[in-house]
Order: C-alpha cells, then structure tokens, then sequence
C-alpha cells in the first residue's frame, strides 16, 4: 500500500467523481484503470437514499487497492485514498479539510455533487478535475463551470456508455468538458494532463515567450469568430490557451498554432474557453441586498409616472443578471405604484450566449436562487419542464452584440452595471473602459462593478455607496469621451523587447520623400554644429547624428552605451536634470548656458531634450537630446533654465528636492491604486475561481429512491441476505401476526416461540430446548396428555388439528397443531398455533343477541309479516298476529301451506299478477287485498312485499308486511257517506239560495216599485214625514236587492271552473275600463307595474281586482285624489299582488273582520256597499290555493296584498 500524504504540497491533485443512478458500475470499470499507488485523491459523491447503508466501499474494494474511506466531518485529506459521501449528508471543503452538512428537509433539491464541485474548484483551483459518470438529471452540470473557470480539467462520460445518460448529455450541454472519453480511459487522461503541465509554462513577466506566434493564434480566432481578444490581459490568455495545449496534447505554442488550423473545431473550443460566463441569478446575494434596499428605491423614486428608467448592462452573458435587475426594478415600481416604462440595454460579444439570453429559457435549478413568490411571478414552466421568463420581464429587456472597447456606448443612463469583465482586460484598457461607462451615466447615475474591480484613478468622478460591493453614484457629467476611439486591435499593444525595438529605429528611406527628409535634417544639424542623440529611459544611446565626439566619448576602460558615461562632468548634472523635468513636464526641456571645458577651453553648450513616450509601456519614455552652442529661440512651450558654474549644483539640489516630492506623490498614488495594481492576480484567481451557484435538476429529488435501487443492484443486496436477516425476516413476521406460536421438535421440545403465545405459556428465552409437557399445566389443561397426544397424533398423521378454547384470561382462541415439514419432505415436529378469536366469538354473541331482539320483535309487532316461496307461493315463516288474525292456533297450522288458500277469488287472481310483477319490479307496495279467515270472515289488509335475490340474481323468497285496514274501511266508508251528505246539502244550499234570491227579490221589487209609484203619485198628499218613510222603504229594499244579489254571486263563484292562460296587464286594463266613471269622476291616478302572464281562472280574478280597486277608489279622503299603484313579483312558485291607496285606511282592530261575508267596517263618512266584495276576494284567493291580507295606516292608505299558485 503506498503511503498516503498530507495536503501539504502546492501540486495535489483532487479528483472529484459525480455519480448517481448506474454509477455503480461506471465507478468500478474506472478504478479497475487507477494504478495502486497514486498521487490523487479521489472523492466520490453518488445521490444515495438516506434510509439504506451504502455498500459502495466493500464493492469497490474489489476494484482497487486504494484504501477507501467512509467521510467523516472535518476529515483531513490525504493523498492515494478514495473518500465515500456518507448517504445523509453533503459535502464540501473547508480549512483543508473534509466539513459535512445536513441534507435539505422536505422537498427541496439537493444537488450534492454541484456543492461539492463549487467547493472544490474554490479549494484547489486548476488541481483539480471533475468527474461526471452515469445518472439522471443535470446534478454537476454547475459544479463543472466552477471547476472549467478555474482553471481544473472536466471529464464526462460518454452518454452511449453510461446506463443513464441524464448528467453526462447536461454536463456536455454546458459547453465545459474537456474531454468525453469512455470511463476506462479516463484514469490515463488524467495522468497525461497533470503530468505534461509543468512542461507547458509562460513566463509572463520576462516575457520570454513567442509573441508573434500567439498574435497568431489570436488573429485566426478574430478572423473565424470576429472578435478581437488582443485587449485581454496576456497572462489570462496564455493560461487557457496553456490548458487547451495539454488537452489536445501539443508542446509549444507553434505546435498548437498548427493544431487549430488543421482541426479547425479547436478554434471555437478555444473561443468558448476565453469566453467562459460564470453568471446566476442574483449572484453575490448581499450585494443584490443592498442594491434593492439602497439603490433602487431611490432611482424608482427620482421619476415621474411616464418616464423610462435606462439600464445597460455590460457583459451580459446568458441574460441572468440582466432579468435579475428587470424583476427587482419592477417589484419596486409596483411597491412604489409608479407608472414607469423600463428599459435595460443588455449587451456582450458572444453572439451564443445573446441567444441563450432572448430566448429566456433556464433549466429548472435556478430555482435555488430565486424565491418561490418570484419564481411563480414572473416565470412559467415549458414544454422541456425549465423554467421560462414571462412576457412582462422579457420585454423590458434588450439584447444586443456590443464591443465595449470599439463600438459607441450608450448615453444618458440611469444605471451602468458592469461586473467582473474589467478584471480580464489590460490596465489601460480598463481606464478607458471606465471612462466610456462614466460617459454613459446621467448626473447621480448608478455604476455597479464587480466585487474585484475598482475605478482606479476615475473615483474622482464618484460617490461611494457601498464600496465594499462597489457601487458608486455620478457626480460630474462626462460631456465627451475622454479616451480615444479604441481599435481591437492586437497590433497596437505588441509586446517588444526595448533592444529589438531599437533595431527598427534607424529610418529606412523608402521613398523621394524621406530621402528630402533626411538630407534637410543633416544639413541643419551641421550648419549649428549641433549633436542629437536618441537614448531610451535609462539614457542608453540608441542612435547618434551630428557632431557627437565634440560632446561624447567612450570610457576609458571598459565598455558601456549609457550616455552619462560618455559625457563631461559637467554636463551630467544638465543632462540629468533637463531628462528628469522633460518627463515631469511631458514637454519639451531646453536647458541653457551649460559650462563644459573641453581641452582647457570652456564652452557653453545648450541642451534641447524631447520625451518620447514608448509604444510598448506608456508610462516609459524614449528621449532625443540635441548639445548645441548656438542660441535657440525660445517659445511658449519650451521650459529654458539658465546654468553656470556656481548654480549648477544648485539646480541639481532643486531638482532633486522636486523628484523627491513627485516620487512622494508616485508613492501615494501608488498606494492609492494598490488595488488597481492587483488586478492582475485577480484577473488570475478569476480564472481559478468559481461562483458559488446552485443548479437544481428537475426530479433528482423524487428519482432518489429509483438511483439507489440502481446503485445497490440485486446481485450486492441478494449477497447481505444471509440467514441471519431471513431469522429475523422470521421473527418480525412472527411478531406482527400477534399469533402466539410454539414450535416443536419431534420429542416435543421446544424450538422458537413468539412473544404472544405468553398468554398461554410462561416461556422465556432459557426455555428453548425444554419438553413442553413443563409448561402445559401452566396453561391450564384438565389432562396433560390431550395436547401431548395430539400434537403426537399429527406428526403420525400429517392431519392438521384444530379446536376452540378459553384462556384463564376469559379469551378465546383456536388451538391448530400443524406438521411441521422439513426442506426433505419429512415431519420433524409440529407447529402449535393460538390465533386470537376474541372479537369474532364477541361479535357472534352479539350477532345472536340481535337475532333474539329481531325475532322478538318479528312476533310481537302489531303489523302481519310472512315470508313465502317465491316460485310456490308456500308460506316459509310468519308471526303470531298472521295466525290469530287468521283464526288459527299454531303457526304449524299456516307454514307449509300456499298462501293463495287465504285470499278470496278476487284476490288470488290479484296475487298472482303480483307474484309474476314482483320479479321485475323487486317490491310492491299500497295493494288493497282480501284474506279469508279459518271461519270465513273477510279481512281487508294494505299488501307490501320485498323480494330477495340469490347471487344470480333470481327471486328466492319474498317477504311481506299485512297491515288489517278493518277499522280503516269502517271509517272510509263513514267519511264517504259524511261527503255525499254534505253534497246533497251544499246542492240544497244552492237552490235554497236562488229560491230565496227570486222569492226575496220579488216582493222586494214590488215594495220598491210601491213605494216609488206612492212618492210620486201622492207627494203632493203626503206630508215631510210621509215623504221620509218612504224613501227610508225605498232605499231599505234597494239595499236589500243588492244584498241578495251580491250573496247570489258569492255562492256561484268557483262554479264551473277552467283555468287560462291570462295577461294580468291586460285584464287589470279591462277592469280600469269598466271603473273608467268613477276614475274620472274622482280624477284617481292608477300606477301599474310589470305584470305577468298566468294560467288562472280569468273572470274570477277579474272580479278580484274590480273589488279591490274599486273600493281603493271608493274608500277615499275628502280632498285627496286617489293613487292607486298595482305592482307583483314571483315567490318560488306564487305570484304575490299588492295594490296600494291613499285612502282612509283601515283600524287595527278591523283588520280581521274585514274579509267576513257583511263584515263591514264602521267609517265616519258613509260609503255605498254590500259588505261581501272582500269576502268574494277571499273566496277567490282560495281557489287559486292562495291567501289575502291588508297592511294598512288609519288615514294614511291601506295596501292589499294575495298571492296565487301558478
């Protein structure tokens, strides 16, 4: 066994293996390819159900000598070991070593190999690679990008070969595998990758590697995708483009420059390598959390309802961000029930993930980072069951291709965010990045960076909101671009050796032009006798013209091109100092009256020093020094210092003094960009780093279950089933049942017992192997040998027996003794049994308690029942009140006999249509029916009969109840002869009244005509007195007549009667024509509402409303003209009337009275009228099955209401 290391060493490897349903066998066809002793380690983590022990290690102990390792909370990691995730928890890793947690509760997902990926890229960066083998769902699919962004290496399971193909083909969707290889080469890929990294390096900082080679590489990318990567920060490139190197196996730069223009696929896996999005929802959570509580509000709240609230998001990647910002915005808009249009501009070069983003569909474990309310608010699921962003957020966003260092911002923004794209570009870069997006904010605009990234030397330009997760607000309004119009362009930034670039400096006179140029140059060098000299920063000679030896001349020993070596002492100090301010200044120097003695004979020498700022390094400069003797004249721009003897030193010193406060404020601003400056490392751990996201498959949870009955396959599980889980398969088998077992051997000694067979033996575990002739007298048996005989019996004859008996407890139970028969056939013993009958022997004492009570009330109910044969008619059963009814004794004397021999002729003929009825109706109920007594009597009885049905569904016996209707006839026929009476006497009634009607009416009419013909004959005769009696005669008999008349009418109502379909509008218009008179006469207003259409005894209810109106009309207040108001509405199925006066009113204590026949109520003015018209209203409300009633107000009005049955 090799020995295992500490995580000690900056290069060790961690293997982290993703596996789930079909793992099992993936797992083991890999390590069957790890060598013994290697110098990984390996951490697998596999979805296992929490409720079964994991077998993983002893069955992958087959495979391989490896130690293996179940994971235990805060383990050390250690070099050649394998680590298992225990079934209950997650993983990750923490402090370098192996931290445990609880799974999620409930039905969240948990995607453990995602965690445990995330955690892992954190921990060991570019060490590391991520496996993912055979299993359903998209678990690992997020851990891999955290791995791919750091820099590890991702292998995945070819889908062909995996049993589930569910995370290998997501896995492979993301774009992140390095390799998809069949799991038996992975072990050797691995090697191969690691092993060749150290001979792949870059060194950056000296920049020793082949530049022209990666402009190369990096202008088939440009010309092949059109996107220009020379921008990006080199040390970023070489990295991915090292990684790209060791995967498809080349050595050198060149090698791999020839590899992607043979296999051109390399060129878009390398494009996708630089591109690589790490992004989620609502990534870095509490930075979201102040941006909502600090940031949004306010914007929101700073416009009007109908503005457009302006976002660009730069680098948008898949869009995540970007409907991050549009759901937050829009939540706060509808807090603050604003009417605000929003728009966020969401822009990036990759033309594949712009797609990725307008089509706003995400797998469905982004529901991790977004809450259940958002989720259901502004998402929706689709027909691949990922969660899809709803119209009203996709609208708000738009996505487009844009290069931020070439194409033209945008302007006027209410919010810029740009977050972690600064840190993969050059410094300078960044600077104008970061004035573009300056340019691009309105006054008190928003710019939200990356947690790694800083403003640098534009935080000038901004208010800190929260530094911490950098965002800032605009104080000054950029009204033009500071930078100039950037070009994409790797040329531009070619990285040179200084010594290389010197070499291209002398002019190569290419044309007439540049030979004018030259010649002009020389001629007036030498007219002034002058010398210029090119130096770079370090004042080496990099090319001389003019009179150079008058001024400049090698050392004498040794050899050196520094020009402070070659010059005079005294021009140094002029040299040194005209240099130091020219770099200051950025402008031209012009140092004058510098004293230099030359061969004992001084001179004064003017010395023009010109800045050239580097191509290469901008904060560097090249510089041309022109020595003249001549004066030059002076301009505005050209700084002069005078120099003589004495003052040169003093000049040096003030020079020195103003390098030492300019080096002072270097310092400061050096410390003050000392984050700018360590954005190179964090580019470089960007790469290593990965987002801590959470990637939820779609029913990992609820597939648990299935992967491990896949990962603990039938051939392991069947291996654990030895016999002592069958003994206790047996025992919690034997338990359960609650059935009390002894078994037996064949000398009757005792073998295994269940717990409840206590209740009848007082066995313990010490008595197994014990006779049971010991414990039968506990059981309390009268003789020993009946059970000892039995149980012998049956091992002699293989019979079961069985019998009932009662415990000392008072249960009940069935005692079986059974053979008990080996795996040979042969009977070694018996099994005794005491099934517990308790409940069935309770339930057939009640059963037999309420057959009792039945009978009892069978024979004792006052109502004849008798069950009979239903094809015979033979009585099978019947009570005592059938037989004494019949006249008989015994019920011996009816059982048996047809019951046809009891009805009358009639009746049998009557049973047998019942008899041959009752088979298809089943019951027959109400049959009138006459039985013969034993002396002959006639017994009317009310006939109900029920049949039942065999399990064919054919009639066996039908049972019927007899109910004597004797007395029931008696008064039948008592109330039937009552009905004729009242007949005959209503029938007299009538003629009595129309008798009385014409023998009344006719002397009444003589009366009245004598009294008319007497007051007009003989009024000149009579006196006032006279007069007065007879009109008293006159008005009396008129009454009189219309009494009979009206009483004549009231007992004709409801005569011969027919109901028709009436208009109620149409009758009440009738009836107001025939009161037309007196509605003149009183000028009365009749208000009718909506009335219905009814099916009614029409010239009944004519006189209904006739009466009623006309006593509205009748019955009114001096002075007041009548309003009557008719109106109705249905009540279920009544129609309810109401008409309404203003009339006098009624009393209280008249109101029952009103509706009597003459039941007229006293009034103070006297009124015309017979007193029956309500009553012929009441008698008409009845015969429409109605009823009338009056709400009235003594002197105010009286309202009449009757509703009838339709």
């Amino acid at each position: 066994m090799a020995k295992n290391h500490s995580h000690n060493t900056e290069n060790h490897i961690i293997i982290g293996i993703g596996a789930s349903a079909g793992g099992l066998q993936a797992l083991k066809d890999f390590f069957d390819n790890v060598p013994h002793h290697s110098p990984y380690t390996y951490i697998v983590v596999q979805h296992l159900s929490p409720d079964h022990k994991s077998l993983m290690a002893e069955l992958l102990s087959k495979n391989t000598k490896i130690p293996i390792i179940e994971i235990l909370d805060d383990s050390e990691i250690k070099m050649n070991c394998i680590y298992l995730i225990p079934p209950t928890k997650n993983l990750i890793i923490e402090n370098q070593h192996l931290r445990l947690l609880d799974k999620p509760k409930g039905m969240q997902l948990n995607l453990p190999i995602n965690l445990f990926f995330e955690s892992l890229a954190e921990y060991s960066g570019q060490n590391c690679a991520g496996i993912i083998l055979s299993g359903t769902g998209s678990d690992g699919s997020r851990g891999i990008k955290a791995i791919k962004e750091k820099g590890g290496v991702v292998m995945v399971q070819t889908p062909e070969q995996a049993k589930f193909d569910g995370m290998p083909k997501s896995a492979i969707n993301t774009g992140c595998a390095d390799f998809i290889v069949p799991v038996e080469q992975m072990s050797d890929e691995l090697v191969t990758f690691f092993e060749t990294a150290n001979n792949i390096e870059f060194d950056t900082e000296l920049v020793n590697y082949e530049e022209h080679i990666l402009n190369e590489i990096l202008q088939v990318l440009k010309q092949n995708t059109a996107l220009d990567f020379g921008l990006y920060k080199r040390p970023t490139l070489l990295r991915r483009i090292a990684k790209r190197m060791r995967v498809v196996k080349t050595n050198s730069l060149e090698e791999y420059l020839t590899y992607i223009k043979i296999e051109t696929d390399e060129i878009q896996v390398l494009y996708n390598e630089f591109l690589i999005g790490v992004t989620k929802f609502y990534r870095d959570y509490k930075a979201w959390e102040t941006l909502e509580n600090k940031v949004i509000p306010d914007l929101v709240r700073s416009k009007e309802d109908g503005d457009i609230l302006k976002i660009w998001e730069v680098g948008c990647s898949t869009g995540e961000e970007a409907y991050s910002l549009a759901i937050s915005f829009k939540e706060e808009i509808e807090a603050q029930q604003k009417d605000i249009k929003l728009k966020i501009f969401a822009t990036d070069i990759s033309q594949n993930h712009l797609d990725i983003a307008a089509n706003g569909s995400y797998e469905e474990g982004v529901a991790g980072d977004i809450s259940v309310e958002l989720l259901e608010k502004y998402f929706k699921k689709d027909e691949l069951n990922n969660y899809k962003v709803k119209d009203s957020i996709r609208k708000s966003v738009i996505f487009s291709n844009h290069n931020i260092v070439q194409d033209p911002p945008f302007k006027n923004m209410d919010m810029v965010v740009c977050r972690n794209l600064l840190i993969y570009l050059q410094n300078s870069v960044q600077n104008k990045v970061i004035q573009v997006l300056h340019y691009a904010l309105s006054l008190k605009g928003i710019l939200f960076l990356g947690s790694s990234e800083s403003l640098g030397v534009h935080e000038k330009y901004f208010n800190g909101i929260d530094r911490k997760w950098k965002i800032f607000e605009n104080k000054q309004v950029s009204k033009r671009l500071r930078s100039e119009i950037l070009k994409s362009t790797a040329n531009r930034l070619e990285l040179k050796s200084y010594k290389k670039a010197s070499k291209d400096l002398t002019p190569v006179p290419n044309s007439v032009s540049e030979n004018l140029k030259i010649d002009i140059s020389d001629a007036v060098i030498e007219h002034f006798g002058a010398t210029s000299i090119f130096v770079d920063d370090e004042l080496n000679v990099m090319e001389a013209m003019g009179a150079f030896r008058k001024y400049a001349a090698f050392p004498e020993s040794g050899f050196s091109t520094n020009l402070l070596q070659m010059v005079p002492e005294e021009l140094k100090g002029a040299i040194t100092t005209a240099v130091r301010r020219a770099v200051r200044s950025k402008s031209v120097v012009f140092y004058k009256d510098a004293l230099v003695n030359k061969e004992k004979v001084s001179k004064t020498v003017d010395l023009l020093v010109k800045p050239l700022q580097q191509t290469v390094n901008e904060s560097k400069y090249n510089f041309i020094i022109t020595l003249i003797e001549k004066e030059i004249k002076e301009d505005g721009k050209t700084i002069f210092q005078k120099a003589t003897t004495n003052k040169t030193s003093q000049e040096r010193i003030k020079d020195l003094e103003e390098e030492l406060g300019e080096t002072q404020m270097d310092l400061k601003r050096a410390l003050e960009e000392a984050e700018t400056s360590n954005e190179e490392l964090q580019a470089a751990n960007e790469e290593l780093l990965a987002s801590n996201e959470e990637l939820q498959s779609t029913n990992e949870e609820l597939q648990s279950v299935n992967e491990e009955l896949h990962t603990v396959n039938a051939e392991y599980i069947q291996k654990m089933e030895d016999l002592a889980q069958l003994n206790a398969d047996m025992d919690n088998l034997l338990d359960s049942t609650r059935i009390g077992t002894v078994f037996l051997d064949k000398d009757l000694r005792i073998r295994k017992f269940t717990p409840a067979v206590k209740e009848h033996f007082k066995l313990m575990k010490q008595d197994i192997g014990r006779s049971i002739d010991n414990f039968i007298a506990n059981f309390g048996i009268g003789k020993k040998a009946n059970l000892l005989d039995n149980s012998k019996k049956v091992m002699r004859t293989s019979q079961v027996f069985e019998k009932n008996i009662r415990s000392k407890s008072g249960r009940y139970f069935i005692q079986r003794i059974s053979p008990f028969v080996s795996s040979e056939g042969k009977v070694d013993g018996v099994v005794i049994t005491f099934i517990d009958i308790t409940k069935v022997h309770k339930s057939q004492e009640e059963l037999r308690k309420s057959e009792e009570k039945f009978k009892a009330f069978y024979e004792d109910d006052p109502v004849m029942h008798v069950s009979i044969n239903s094809s015979t008619g033979t009585i099978l059963e019947c009570n005592k009140l059938l037989v004494e009814t019949l006249g008989f004794a015994d019920k011996k004397d009816l059982i048996g006999r047809s019951v046809f021999d009891f009805y009358t002729r009639e009746s049998k003929l009557k049973a047998v249509e019942i008899q041959n009825s009752i088979r298809d109706f089943s019951s027959i109920k109400n049959e009138e029916m006459i039985m013969i007594a034993k002396d002959g009597r006639e017994i009317p009885i009310m006939l109900n009969s029920d049949v039942s049905l065999d399990e064919q569904g054919n009639p066996t016996i039908v049972r019927s109840a007899l109910v004597d209707i004797s007395e029931l006839k008696v008064a039948q026929t008592a109330l039937q002869q009552q009905k004729d009476d009242l007949e005959r006497i209503n029938k007299d009634l009538e003629q009595f009244v129309s008798i009385c009607s014409h023998d009344l009416q006719e002397p009444l009419s003589t009366i009245r005509f004598s009294s008319d013909f007497i007051s007009k004959k003989f009024s000149d005769e009579l006196n006032e007195k006279g007069k007065e009696y007879l009109g008293y005669i006159h008005e009396a008999s008129g009454r009189m007549a219309d009494q009979i008349k009206a009483l004549l009418e009231h007992s004709r109502i409801g005569q011969d009667l027919k109901k028709t379909k009436v208009n109620i509008a149409e009758l009440v218009e009738i009836v107001k024509y025939d009161l037309s008179r007196r509605i003149k006469e009183c000028d009365a207003q009749i208000h009718v509402g909506k009335m219905p259409n009814l099916k009614v005894y029409q010239t009944e209810l004519r006189l209904l409303f006739q009466n009623l109106i006309g006593n509205a009309i009748k019955y009114n207040r001096k002075g007041v003209k009548p309003e009557i108001r008719i109106s109705a509405f249905q009540e279920g199925s009544y129609w309810t009337f109401a008409i309404t006066d203003n009339g006098i009113g009624i009393k209280e204590e008249d109101l029952d009275s009103i509706f009597k026949i003459f039941g007229r109520v006293p009034t103070e003015e006297k009124y015309e009228g017979t007193g029956v018209g309500l009553a012929h209203c009441d008698k008409i409300v009845k015969l429409h099955d109605g009823k009338i009633w009056v709400e009235s107000q003594y002197g105010v009005g009286s309202t009449f209401y009757f509703k009838i049955k339709v």
